[in-house]
């Protein structure tokens, strides 16, 4: 991807800024980020490191979208999430604290096999990503 010689924060800011979304996706990742400044810095890397390795986990031919915004998603709770991504299902779904949400186990009951399938990747994705991230490292 593009800017890969940046700074991982400023790498995702710029990336973010890059692409055009739907429901104002790139509008909510700003406002998340300035967000964990703000309430959670702790928090604020490690989100940039999981959407960087996200990218770099997806196929040649993957929209690098979806990877990137469910690593820069991953370490919300699900009151974040439903605050931050309330319009925004594929990624809110990839959240691991909402992995028991009643809404999104009943929006997963209706999505169609490529969705599911994708969901899926990006989910094993987000493990193994958030696994290895110095937040949660002994």
């Amino acid at each position: 991807m593009k800017h890969s010689t940046l700074p991982t924060f400023e790498w995702v800011k710029r990336v973010n800024r890059s692409w055009l979304v739907k429901s104002h996706l790139n509008d909510h990742a700003e406002a998340w980020l300035e967000y964990l400044a703000a309430n959670d810095p702790a928090r604020l890397l490690p989100s940039c490191q999981a959407a960087r390795a996200m990218c770099a986990l997806r196929g040649p031919f993957d929209d690098p979208k979806p990877w990137f915004y469910a690593g820069l998603f991953s370490l919300a709770t699900a009151a974040e999430a439903n605050q931050f991504l309330a319009t925004h299902r594929v990624t809110k779904a990839t959240v691991p604290a909402m992995a028991d949400d009643e809404s999104v186990k009943l929006w997963l009951d209706r999505v169609s096999k490529e969705t599911r399938e994708l969901l899926d990747r990006l989910c094993d994705g987000v493990a193994e990503v958030v696994a290895h991230l110095p937040l949660n490292q002994s």
